[in-house]
């Protein structure tokens, strides 16, 4: 995970968008068990309440449960996304890139061109 202090966008937002297109895509599977907030926290090196608080945001949108004492989880449910809730995932991962591109002075332009590459070259893998 990528986490930019400078972008204009808060670092909770950051986190909860990217984690949130992980469980939408699939990365992370459903029953899959996520870091726990001092890991995650360390990992990253922000501050445990940040994390807590990314954390109850999945949990209040149904993403992750929080099991006593065993952790927190990707909540079954999550596996079948309609098109409008897809592209509700990929808009916010394309409003921090917009903001990071902006943050960096790239053009549109640049950041399309950027966005075709990265496509033909994971066609490929």
């Amino acid at each position: 995970m990528h986490l930019n202090p400078n972008s204009g966008m808060p670092i909770y937002r950051q986190l909860f968008q990217q984690l949130r297109q992980r469980i939408g895509s699939g990365q992370l599977a459903v029953g899959d068990q996520m870091p726990s907030v001092r890991e995650l926290s360390a990992e990253l090196k922000i501050n445990l309440l940040t994390v807590a608080k990314v954390y109850q945001l999945l949990e209040n949108e149904g993403l992750v449960e929080t099991r006593r004492g065993l952790g927190t989880f990707v909540k079954a449910g999550n596996e079948t996304k309609s098109a409008g809730e897809k592209r509700k995932l990929i808009a916010d991962a394309v409003t921090q890139v917009v903001a990071e591109a902006q943050h960096l002075g790239l053009t549109e332009e640049e950041v399309s061109k950027l966005i075709h590459q990265r496509f033909e070259e994971m066609k490929k893998d």
